[in-house]
């Protein structure tokens, strides 16, 4: 095994390791020595590869955030129109979101503390998001299922329904209603696909 690839399964490890932690104890909670300990390594290997437990979290939520979104990929490049495709990325969000809900709520409480480090990620996040939604909507234009929007409107459109999702599920989340967030978030898009006026 080369040095390279020796590298990436210890980190990879750390990562693991690391993610079993904060979702058990959360971000201040978790020390370098209990990921250390949990990875059986010393500190000085965490230490080489990163200088801090905000770093390890950081990659963590990064490498969950790059799962999420190939499964969204995935399951919207199945789809042939454009109104199918947000349909599957709003469900296949969903189903990510369960999934990985207790991490979720770990960096919604923990983060407060480290505003810096919630802001990165979070920009990260909604930037992959809003590409994804962009490239949808640009895909509706082009099949002519959607009005010619120009790009500074698709930008704003995808921004709006985002926006709009993320509301929902920070709300469910609160609230512990998970089990709503599917019927909530199919009734958004309908919404957003038909309106609300009587036709």
């Amino acid at each position: 095994m080369t040095t390279l690839a020796k590298d990436e399964v210890i980190k990879s490890d750390i990562l693991d390791e690391a993610a079993k932690l904060f979702r058990h104890y959360g971000l201040q909670k978790t020390t370098m020595e209990d990921i250390a300990k949990a990875v059986g390594k010393g500190k000085s290997t965490l230490y080489y590869y990163y200088k801090n437990k905000e770093e390890i979290f950081d990659a963590v939520i990064r490498k969950e955030k790059n799962i999420i979104f190939r499964n969204i990929q995935e399951a919207v490049s199945k789809e042939d129109s454009a109104v199918k495709k947000l349909e599957a990325f709003t469900r296949s969000k969903m189903r990510e979101i369960k999934r990985m809900n207790t991490l979720y709520q770990v960096v919604v409480s923990d983060l407060k503390a480290c505003n810096e480090l919630e802001i990165s990620i979070r920009r990260n996040y909604d930037c992959t998001e809003a590409e994804i939604l962009k490239s949808i909507l640009q895909y509706g234009v082009i099949t002519g299922e959607f009005p010619n929007y120009d790009q500074q409107e698709l930008d704003i459109l995808a921004f709006l329904l985002a926006n709009a999702q993320r509301g929902v599920e920070s709300a469910c989340i609160m609230d512990k209603k998970l089990d709503e967030i599917g019927e909530k978030m199919d009734f958004l898009v309908s919404v957003l696909m038909n309106g609300i006026r009587k036709s």
